[in-house]
């Protein structure tokens, strides 16, 4: 007769749960740890991703720019002079954004609108070790809006305050399509025409001599051509002063051929946002781009450094200085005119947050050729 199997009551002991928690927990331990550090490496890439591009982005730009430069305004312009107050930039018609600029915004060198201004240590300090910051300033005419198009007709002499740009017919053949989309643009077109704070050159003979002149629009009228542009004293960047005894509109007074360009005054600067949340602390540093007298615009977050120098050469093709300040406070100084190459030698990004080793820190060098200043015409 066999004997029923008896059924077994017993369960897990005490040191089978414990080892079995264990190894579950060493288990989950190591999951986590393994998660963790997959989101970690993932938040890198990413955030270095988003850095890299917009260190390119900003990079393209900034170097563009400086590859533009002089072309249009070949040696540069004589601004207003013989009032004892000059021309400036770094501004728009609210405010000036160039750090440890005065109110009255940086006066440029000598009176002289160069193709290149360097800004050596103008800039904020955000690292006491690297020290000040510098800033940039490039100029070159404006290719996508013809107002050469236009002749030019000076109102309200001797002290010109205004001036209409008139359509001719025909029109020259530089001015009709296909190299002209629109037939032209119009002066005070929303999208590419004239602004107040914009700077217009004006290049034309008097008296048998060429004389050029910088201006800043004050105002526009007119919705068919002519368009009147006002050119009004007092100006944001003191570029119209009518008791200047050179370098304005006054005295392109009776000029003939008289032709105008836009121009293009470009600064880049480092400026400290504010603490959104308020509470004081440091804000986040952007590349600011401010163009001739209209408002700055963001071009990247998150820069710790820009650093630039500048290669001179004579016309003989010697190297003359390199440095940061382009020769400027050399005795004697050398001109900024004389400048062939400009080299970023720090654009560095940091990634807007800190990881578990802080902020990673990406660094962008690059040289590039000031092309158009490097043209002498040999023929005249």
């Amino acid at each position: 007769m066999r004997r029923a199997p008896e059924k077994s009551s017993r369960g897990f002991s005490l040191m089978e749960l414990l080892i079995a928690l264990s190894i579950g927990m060493v288990v989950i331990a190591a999951a986590v740890q393994l998660f963790s550090k997959g989101v970690t490496a993932s938040w890198t890439v990413t955030q270095r991703a988003q850095m890299q591009q917009d260190a390119r982005a900003a990079q393209d730009m900034l170097t563009k720019d400086i590859s533009m430069a002089g072309s249009g305004i070949q040696g540069g312009v004589a601004l207003a002079s013989g009032t004892g107050t000059n021309p400036r930039y770094g501004c728009d018609q609210a405010s000036c954004y160039v750090s440890g600029a005065t109110p009255a915004g940086i006066a440029f060198p000598n009176n002289y609108l160069y193709p290149i201004i360097p800004g050596a240590g103008m800039g904020p300090t955000l690292n006491a070790a690297a020290g000040a910051t510098d800033i940039l300033t490039v100029t070159y005419a404006d290719t996508s809006f013809l107002l050469n198009c236009y002749t030019v007709t000076f109102n309200n002499p001797p002290n010109i305050t205004s001036v209409n740009f008139t359509l001719p017919n025909p029109l020259p053949p530089n001015c009709t399509p296909p190299q002209v989309p629109q037939n032209p643009q119009p002066v005070t077109s929303a999208s590419v025409g004239l602004q107040v704070g914009d700077l217009v050159l004006f290049t034309g003979s008097v008296g048998g001599n060429t004389l050029q002149a910088v201006a800043e629009v004050t105002n526009t009228a007119g919705g068919a051509s002519p368009y009147t542009v006002t050119f009004a004293d007092p100006d944001r960047l003191g570029l119209n002063q009518m008791a200047a005894t050179a370098g304005t509109l006054k005295q392109m007074n009776g000029g003939v051929n008289v032709q105008a360009f836009r121009i293009w005054v470009i600064t880049y600067y480092i400026w400290v946002a504010p603490d959104p949340s308020g509470a004081g602390g440091p804000g986040t540093p952007r590349l600011m781009r401010q163009v001739n007298g209209l408002p700055p615009v963001p071009v990247a977050d998150n820069i710790s450094n820009l650093r630039l120098s500048y290669d001179t050469f004579d016309d003989n093709g010697n190297l003359l200085t390199r440095s940061r300040d382009a020769g400027l406070t050399q005795v004697p100084p050398v001109s900024p005119n004389s400048i062939r190459k400009v080299t970023i030698e720090n654009l560095t990004f940091r990634s807007p947050l800190p990881g578990v080793q802080g902020y990673q820190s990406l660094d962008l060098h690059t040289s590039v050729s000031a092309r158009n200043m490097s043209f002498k015409d040999r023929y005249n």
